[in-house]
């Protein structure tokens, strides 16, 4: 009988508390919808994400519009940027020669201390809305230098010495 006793209390017990879903949803009012965009804890190369701490912590929330045709030029982030695809479709090239592509509607989370170049390949404008987890008084992106053909000078890692199509 106690046994049968102890199955049932820890029945009850296990069965009265919410799961992580339903707590998710206890967070807001019934009418609202939250729709999960993105859950990583790695950024589109693979780095694991690591916030600044060697400054006051600074968040900045970004539009940027890139026409058909242009491109962000050769840069880099020191902190994470967290990226959500508005419209069109940008081609994201690194130094190695990789690239990943975002269309409308996808979430990303930017590579660090990598040189990239954000092209819009496509013929509708790119509108990204970009969330940058930065640190006060300190520049989240760093531009390289480049040469003639549009390669990327100086001590950057991932550089590479052949152009990126344009």
């Amino acid at each position: 009988m106690i046994k049968y006793t102890l199955v049932a209390l820890v029945l009850a017990f296990t069965f009265s508390f919410p799961t992580f879903a339903d707590l998710a949803k206890s967070d807001y009012n019934q009418d609202v919808t939250v729709t999960k965009l993105l859950r990583t804890s790695t950024n589109s190369i693979g780095q694991p994400i690591a916030y600044p701490h060697d400054a006051p912590a600074e968040a900045s929330v970004l539009i940027v519009d890139i026409p058909p045709g242009k491109q962000t030029g050769w840069h880099k982030h020191p902190v994470p940027l967290f990226g959500y695809v508005l419209s069109g479709t940008i081609t994201v090239h690194l130094a190695d020669g990789k690239k990943n592509v975002f269309k409308q509607g996808e979430a990303f989370a930017e590579s660090v201390n990598t040189l990239h170049n954000g092209i819009n390949e496509g013929t509708e404008p790119v509108k990204l809305l970009i969330f940058v987890a930065g640190e006060k008084n300190v520049p989240f992106t760093k531009k390289a230098p480049v040469d003639k053909e549009g390669r990327p000078l100086g001590d950057f890692p991932g550089k590479q010495d052949a152009p990126v199509s344009q």
